[in-house]
């Protein structure tokens, strides 16, 4: 288990020093304009990054069997998590920006209270569901409650709105459920029931509809079932939808995205010198990330990134596999999930994949508050790993050598 921390803590190191690197080229443009210091982001980001592992190694000493042990810190996270939640709706505390209520600011500095929701969710959920043994099949405990709290953060989380951070932690939420044991029939009917009462909200949103018609058309063609009645949903025939998005380049984002790959082809166009983030791209240093870092380094450095993220799901899953107890398996396979699922959508949408939808990438977009649940997810992991007992060298000899005899 010792290789497969140390491998977990090389590919995190690895994203997060190119991450600053990607930060201070894409971001430099913007900083110099509106700061007059190109580094402006990167100073602020390192400073997050300071924080972030500070908070992971205290996450790494802190032993995860308190948060079942002790009912005071389960409730302290819980208010933690809705004052958030609710704070972000405040005047003067809440801040609204890209359309919505995400942040909480603290003077300059401002943080997504979702971020905190996604930690606690894995975190609420495992305790809960490995503290009821068998009765997780049971359908009040085992579903309608857990199910019914998870819906009371998603609820919170869309009312902001925050499309990404709902499905995020629906996703991770359910899936814990899932791994936990509960009946399968309550687990699909509730992904079937929240997926389809997620595409109505999004179909009631103007700009996200019409992002996800897009989409459809790209997938399914314009003289699809499908596209002809989200077209009918809206009200238009499919040609005037995408007229509409054509005019308020409602799709500009991912276009100048694979711009940004086509033009650093395989091997990049070199550090500093991207064009897409002269402004083409708008959130070059945040959620589009990864493209800036294909337009300048090329296919060796994204399939390299795509290479690190594989290699967390991995050693994520080997500790889930081999926690000592069933709430070690649970908050091992939640974080991972929660990490890789961000990262992979992430990439998803960057690369025209996916719909656009606004997530960061985990370790290397700007921004503390995804920079925090990143590394603080990170050093749970690595306690979890600390705590699984593997005999030494010469107890492994013996049980060889007695297996030989046996034979």
């Amino acid at each position: 288990m010792r290789k497969v921390i140390v491998a977990l803590i090389t590919c995190v190191a690895a994203l997060a020093g190119t991450g600053l690197i990607f930060v201070a080229s894409a971001s430099s443009v913007r900083a110099a304009k509106n700061y007059g210091d190109s580094h402006h982001f990167l100073y602020l980001q390192m400073a997050w990054m300071a924080l972030s592992l500070l908070l992971a190694f205290a996450a790494a000493r802190f032993d995860y069997h308190l948060w079942a042990k002790r009912r005071s810190l389960r409730l302290a996270l819980m208010v933690l998590v809705f004052s958030g939640l609710l704070a972000v709706f405040v005047p003067g505390i809440g801040k609204w920006s890209h359309g919505s209520y995400r942040w909480v600011g603290l003077g300059p500095l401002r943080f997504q209270p979702s971020e905190i929701a996604k930690l606690a969710t894995v975190i609420l959920m495992s305790v809960w569901m490995s503290s009821i043994g068998w009765k997780v099949r049971t359908f009040f405990r085992g579903f309608l409650l857990p199910i019914g709290v998870l819906g009371v953060v998603l609820a919170f989380l869309m009312r902001e709105p925050d499309f990404g951070a709902t499905l995020v932690t629906a996703i991770v939420g359910v899936g814990i459920m899932f791994v936990a044991g509960a009946r399968m029939i309550y687990v699909f009917g509730a992904g079937f029931l929240g997926g389809l009462g997620f595409l109505v909200m999004i179909l009631h949103d103007k700009v996200r509809s019409e992002r996800l018609m897009v989409y459809a058309v790209k997938v399914f063609g314009n003289a699809s079932f499908v596209t002809e009645q989200l077209a009918g949903f809206l009200g238009k025939s499919v040609d005037q939808v995408l007229l509409d998005v054509a005019k308020s380049n409602k799709n500009d984002q991912q276009k100048q995205s694979l711009y940004a790959f086509i033009n650093g082809g395989e091997w990049g166009v070199g550090l500093n010198n991207s064009i897409q983030k002269q402004y083409y791209l708008p959130e070059a240093h945040t959620d589009f990330i990864y493209a800036i870092a294909g337009e300048e380094w090329g296919l060796p450095v994204t399939l390299g990134i795509l290479l690190a993220f594989g290699a967390i799901l991995v050693c994520g899953l080997l500790i889930a596999t081999r926690a000592p107890d069933r709430l070690g398996r649970l908050i091992a396979f939640g974080l991972t999930l929660l990490l890789v699922f961000q990262a992979f959508f992430n990439i998803g949408v960057v690369t025209a994949c996916l719909p656009t939808k606004g997530l960061a990438l985990p370790f290397i977009s700007y921004g503390g508050s995804n920079l925090i649940t990143a590394f603080v997810a990170i050093g749970v992991l690595i306690n979890i790993g600390l705590h699984i007992e593997e005999p030494d060298e010469h107890v492994r000899a013996k049980l060889y050598d007695g297996d030989l005899q046996e034979s």
